[in-house]
């Protein structure tokens, strides 16, 4: 009975693992790209992102996705990290 249940599902199971996984690609991709502009805006005001450049900072969202992409975020624009105080 449960063989023939695991094998009704497993079509079904295998297809939502095949969205997640595209869903995650996309995410990965347009949060790179996100990173990698905003990377731009800052060098084009004449400073530097900190710890890597750019373009390290975009291939690691690329890889790491969203929780690379806090990370970038709460080094360049939170409050954490301002310097005019």
């Amino acid at each position: 009975m449960m063989q023939q249940i695991s094998q009704y599902l497993s079509g079904p199971l295998q297809t939502l693992q095949y969205l997640f996984l595209a869903i995650q690609i996309i995410l990965h991709i347009v949060f790179a790209t996100a990173v990698a502009h905003d990377a731009g805006q800052i060098e084009k005001t004449g400073s530097k992102p900190i710890l890597v450049s750019g373009v390290i900072w975009a291939f690691a969202t690329l890889m790491g996705g969203v929780f690379v992409g806090v990370v970038y975020w709460l080094l360049h624009h939170s409050t954490l990290t301002r310097k005019d105080y």
